[in-house]
């Protein structure tokens, strides 16, 4: 019955696997190219944050890791902190794949560290869900308890009910893990419930797969299959071939129990096939070893049959039944060892072994039980450690060798898994081992003279025991003094780190309220509302910054019959591009109003002039600056001047969204700098303006959260609220911009104006 749970230990594992599939390689090859264009800003660490989770999805840790690692070391050199806490978490869960535990810990708390700091209760409340994790595959369950009862906190309060679901289905799988079948129940119940509120399909058809594990481990077969058929069904719907291909080799299982072997073959078959057509190498190395010891479960129970037709139509003599099973374990081992899966690993070892010690091969039995015994232990897998060791055990008792025998046969009694606690069983086989070594060790000693030797050789042992006692003895004091020592060193560190903790907690709260006065100043730069609807009386303005702060603002000055306004876009968000923003207005309102200018191109070469002149007083190689969509309306005469630098202007006239292209470069350091260009249009009465930066089109959501909005739909989304005031359009997008990226967060700020002529 071990491989019902098995299988639901990996659906929850690598349940992003069909995704990563069918869209991985093509979303890499994109940012890819992205990347090659980006300047070292926010948008390169978060291209560089997409790439490390997408190489993880496809399982290419090794890019995964090159990746974050890079956007890691640019999030700090740009002191974006939201990337740095991104990278952090994103390389922590590669490493937790990795089987890496403690890397993946450092590397999570790190960024738990910096949420804290930022108020990120969502990217808080992900990290406690993650490190509870790591505890969980650690057998840590405390731990892992304690950091999920931590996130479902936030969760709940955030009424994020997908992601309460999601850890009271984790938290069902610590109690299943530890046999507390009610408790478990329980979870699974919950969190199902929720799935079926929200409408959640990929959850419900886990939990119902969970579910039927419990009622498989309690016996109870028709519960079992009727949970595991909900599942199937739901994963069939979904086209979710790992989901179907483990449903099948649950039910293959159940019918194997029930004996009913032909529908066993058939299911289990029906899951190879699932794996086979994804290339799932993880589900194949499991239907291997499901098939191989249905193979064997047959040879043991069905002792009339000559053979059996499997659903492929090939036809296995009763006589190479085992000689199958193995060679289909041999497969599955071949498949763990390439993916360097110790765990799995651990069983096709011992699979093989099993086949073996059926085929009297005890030798051979013996050398790949020690193989399962060297994984198991390297991992600290209890149980399959205890396994393997009963199985050596075993075999040398088959052997007649008892002294070997009773060696491995304490190894596996020293077993403390709670989960499959034989103790009754142990005590009868070590009782009869005992006593097989007994029996053969006075035969022996019937030759004449060989009891002496016998005596002398158990003085001899008796002796070397208490050697053994007394110098455990003396190493317990020497281990107790250490002890001492150390708890002496913990306790003046403890006091050390309570010092450093008052001190952070003082600096993150000198850190929030600097962030706080810097939102203070910003909001003051932005012109007023009033003052905006005073000169656009029909207009919109939608501005929602990423961080509290925010490197996007809009900026407006009237002089005389020309009102001046502009979308712009500093480099960076938060406190970084809030400091570039405050730069950029200044220059803005120096060439208006100290050098007298009014049409948009002049006004941009002077801003330019004067950002470049103040970063280049700095001993730095500063690469900053601004891209901006720049408007001189004449109220009057209705002409529209416009220059753009990098972002361009969208008129709507007619019925027609027309496009009107900005120079390409930034205000700030160019190496190809050139004027700006000046556009002319007269407007006519209704026709509307639009300007923006590029977080809106930017943002990814949508059904998967990975689809980028891009500049297209943008398009599309304002041509469809036209028939809306334009107070009413800003609403719209505003609505329609949350509930597209809707878990995803908000990668950039967004800034959008609209006016009405």
């Amino acid at each position: 019955m071990k491989k019902i749970l098995l299988l639901i230990f990996i659906l929850n594992l690598f349940q992003h696997f069909c995704f990563g599939q069918k869209h991985g390689q093509v979303k890499i090859d994109s940012l890819l190219f992205v990347l090659q264009t980006e300047r070292e800003d926010t948008n390169k660490v978060n291209t560089l944050n997409e790439l490390c989770n997408e190489y993880e999805t496809i399982n290419d840790y090794v890019n995964g890791v090159k990746y974050g690692n890079i956007g890691l070391t640019l999030a700090k050199k740009i002191y974006y902190k939201k990337g740095e806490a991104e990278s952090y978490t994103n390389s922590g869960i590669i490493y937790y794949e990795q089987l890496e535990y403690s890397k993946a810990l450092d590397y999570l708390f790190n960024s738990l560290k910096i949420r804290e700091v930022l108020g990120d209760k969502k990217g808080v409340a992900n990290n406690y869900a993650n490190v509870a994790r790591v505890y969980k595959t650690q057998f840590h369950y405390q731990s892992a308890l304690d950091y999920y009862s931590k996130s479902i906190t936030i969760f709940e309060k955030e009424g994020n009910m997908n992601k309460v679901a999601d850890v009271y289905a984790s938290i069902g799988l610590i109690y299943d893990g530890q046999s507390d079948y009610p408790k478990a129940l329980g979870f699974y119940f919950k969190s199902l419930k929720i799935d079926e509120i929200v409408g959640d399909k990929e959850g419900a058809a886990n939990n119902y797969c969970n579910i039927g594990g419990i009622y498989t481990y309690q016996l109870d077969y028709p519960k079992a299959l009727s949970n595991f058929f909900s599942s199937l069904k739901i994963y069939e719907a979904l086209d979710y071939k790992i989901g179907m291909g483990n449903c099948c080799a649950n039910i293959g299982n159940i019918y194997m129990y029930q004996k009913k072997y032909q529908k066993a073959f058939e299911y289990h078959f029906k899951g190879l096939n699932f794996y086979k057509e994804i290339g799932y190498k993880m589900g194949m190395s499991l239907a291997y070893m499901d098939i191989g010891e249905l193979y064997l479960n047959y040879f043991e129970n069905d002792k009339t049959s000559t053979g059996l037709t499997t659903p492929t139509n090939q036809y296995i003599s009763y006589n190479v039944l085992l000689d199958s099973a193995i060679a289909l374990n041999k497969k599955a081992l071949k498949i763990n060892l390439e993916l360097k899966d110790k765990y799995y690993t651990t069983y096709s070892y011992s699979g093989i072994g099993n086949v073996l010690f059926r085929q009297r091969k005890y030798k051979e039995a013996i050398d790949y039980y020690q193989q399962s015994y060297l994984f198991a232990d390297s991992i600290g897998a209890l149980k399959e450690k205890k396994d393997a060791a009963k199985g050596i055990a075993d075999s040398y008792k088959k052997l007649e060798d008892w002294k070997k025998a009773l060696i491995w046969y304490e190894k596996y009694s020293e077993g403390k898994d709670s989960v499959f606690n034989e103790a009754k069983d142990k005590d009868i086989t070590r009782k009869e081992l005992k006593f097989d070594y007994e029996k053969k060790a006075v035969a022996d000693s019937v030759k004449a003279g060989e009891e002496k030797k016998v005596i002398s050789a158990e003085l001899k042992q008796e002796q070397t025991k208490s050697y053994a006692l007394y110098s455990g003895v003396a190493l317990l004091l020497v281990f107790g003094g250490f002890m001492f020592n150390r708890f002496k060193i913990t306790q003046r560190q403890k006091n050390i780190i309570a010092e450093q903790k008052n001190v952070v907690e003082v600096k993150n709260k000198e850190i929030t309220q600097s962030i706080e006065y810097a939102l203070r100043i910003q909001t003051a730069i932005l012109p007023p509302p009033k003052i905006v609807k005073q000169y656009l009386e029909n207009s919109f303005i939608l501005y929602k910054p990423k961080d509290i702060v925010a490197g996007d603002f809009y900026w407006m000055e009237t002089v005389n019959d020309l009102v001046l306004f502009a979308a712009c876009d500093c480099t960076g968000h938060g406190v970084p591009g809030a400091m570039v923003s405050v730069v950029c207005h200044n220059a803005l309102n120096r060439a208006v109003k100290e050098f007298g200018l009014t049409q948009p191109a002049a006004i941009l070469d002077k801003t330019a002039e004067i950002v470049i002149e103040n970063f280049s007083k700095s001993e730095e190689d500063i690469k900053d600056g601004m891209d901006i969509s720049l408007c001189a309306y004449n109220v009057k005469t209705k002409e529209l001047q416009w220059a753009g630098a990098n972002n361009p202007l969208w008129l709507l006239q007619n019925g027609e969204l027309i496009e009107t292209k900005a120079d390409k470069q930034p205000i700030g350091m160019n190496e190809n700098s050139k004027p700006f260009t000046n556009h002319t249009f007269t407007l006519q009465t209704g026709e509307t303006i639009y300007l923006f930066t590029d977080g809106f089109a930017d943002q990814f959501g949508g059904e998967t959260g990975q689809k980028k909005l891009t500049k297209k739909r943008f398009k599309d989304l304002i041509l469809s609220v036209q028939n809306k005031t334009l107070q009413e359009q800003g609403i719209a997008l505003d609505k329609f911009i949350t509930e597209y990226r809707k878990e995803v967060e908000q990668i950039d700020d967004i800034l959008v104006m609209g006016v009405k002529v």
